[in-house]
């Protein structure tokens, strides 16, 4: 375990000493993603309603005590002619075959996914997401 990673600030030194136990450090990150995916639920359900929340109040900007919303545009699509469709794709071929034959300036990160196997009817079937290292 890292030197500078901290216990939870609420944590006792029983549950410090725990967290020194490797498969302990493991059950208690499955333990936070399996809250953060069911936060994320939560979040994806009410999103409709706060969208519409934020629309009936006519502004660029909500300011609250605990936060400020602002209004962004998702980014633009367009109808490219053929010709630069086809440029696009070349592009996209040539960058895969130098990405074959070199080796990467950055990046190649060691990571571990942590993949939620949940079997609970509300929560989701599967949840990945990475944590670096």
């Amino acid at each position: 375990m890292s030197k500078d990673l901290q216990p939870p600030v609420n944590a006792d030194h029983t549950q410090i000493d725990r967290l020194l136990d490797p498969v302990e450090v493991i059950n208690a990150m499955i333990d936070l993603r399996t809250q953060m995916a069911l936060l994320e639920q939560q979040i994806q359900a009410l999103q409709p309603a706060f969208f519409a929340a934020c629309v009936a109040l006519n502004t660029d900007k909500i300011a609250s005590e605990r936060a400020v919303i602002t209004r962004r545009l998702t980014p633009g699509q367009w109808a490219y002619s053929p010709d630069i469709v086809e440029q696009e794709e070349l592009l996209k071929l040539l960058k895969r075959q130098f990405q074959q034959s070199h080796e990467p300036i950055a990046g190649r990160e060691v990571t571990w996914a942590v993949k939620l196997l949940i079997t609970s009817a509300t929560a989701p079937s599967a949840v990945s997401s990475s944590v670096g290292s």
